[in-house]
């Protein structure tokens, strides 16, 4: 976890009638970090940030929000007069939160939108929207940012926009981001840390921050004669996580490269190949879902 832990879930649970929608979930964010939230359609994720942002109070277990000044939000789809422009849009809503005009023309600027803060929503792209929607949610200046799928109908550009400005918010105002989106490879490239959820239930926490990646590194160990390899290998304590053909894949660390090739040449078995295959995060997640 990045930073001083500013918001911590502990055991949180949700009910309606038969269906348990979240079961004894717990995580924890810290101070500027971004963090993606993952899971199928029906896992939680809707429901874990309506609970944080308070628009939710029927559920079981402790949200310690104490280390959290404020938290802005953005959920579902957001709405604004279409034929008011975007700087009437936000000084509106600053109104509604006593903000004043500078605030609005700050965020304008750091969302890159002060071209086209004075037309009109209606000629809005769907992206300018999108980045419109989380200026309103940056109003009151939180600490805490929950965004749920803010890329979503983005086209290419769109959805490059929005990652980099998210990007750019959390590193030069220091606003903790928990994020969910069904892009996977987005997140990959934006979040320090994913959390990933099945039926209710966190089952996988990753680091995805540069180079202290826990994301599963596998290295591909190619030999003809790969079923031996691959016992041996499992024999000494590695970890085997596949075997198809002629490559057998591993997961280890860098350093124990040279050790797994000294170990298999000591028992004669040839290598053709032993390179690094890192899984991505949208491998990870499909493996666990077929669990």
């Amino acid at each position: 976890m990045k930073g001083n832990r500013v918001l911590r879930v502990n055991n949180v649970s949700k009910r309606a009638k038969d269906f348990q929608i979240l079961n004894k979930v717990s995580f924890e964010l810290g101070s500027g970090e971004i963090v993606g939230l993952i899971g199928p359609n029906g896992a939680g994720k809707t429901s874990i940030m309506k609970i944080l942002v308070g628009l939710t109070r029927n559920y079981t277990g402790e949200v310690d929000l104490s280390g959290v000044r404020d938290i802005g939000c953005m959920i579902e789809t957001p709405s604004f007069y279409p034929y008011n422009t975007g700087y009437q849009n936000l000084m509106y809503f600053a109104g509604l939160n006593g903000v004043g005009k500078k605030k609005v023309e700050e965020l304008l600027e750091l969302l890159g939108l002060k071209d086209a803060a004075h037309k009109k929503v209606k000629a809005y792209s769907l992206g300018m929207r999108q980045r419109l929607g989380i200026a309103q949610a940056l109003l009151k200046d939180p600490d805490v940012l929950v965004l749920d799928e803010p890329t979503n109908g983005l086209d290419p550009e769109g959805i490059y926009e929005v990652r980099e400005y998210i990007r750019k918010i959390a590193e030069e105002k220091h606003i903790t981001v928990l994020i969910s989106s069904h892009l996977l490879g987005e997140l990959e490239k934006m979040c320090h840390r994913a959390i990933i959820i099945k039926n209710g239930e966190v089952i996988r926490f990753m680091d995805l921050d540069g180079d202290s990646r826990e994301k599963q590194i596998t290295y591909v160990v190619e030999s003809l004669d790969a079923e031996n390899a691959g016992n041996i290998l499992r024999d000494n304590g590695y970890d085997v996580a596949s075997r198809e053909g002629q490559a057998v894949r591993i997961r280890i660390g860098t350093s124990e490269k040279k050790d797994v090739a000294k170990l298999l040449a000591s028992h004669n078995v040839v290598l053709t190949g032993l390179y690094e295959d890192s899984e991505t995060l949208e491998d990870t997640f499909l493996e666990l879902m077929k669990e």
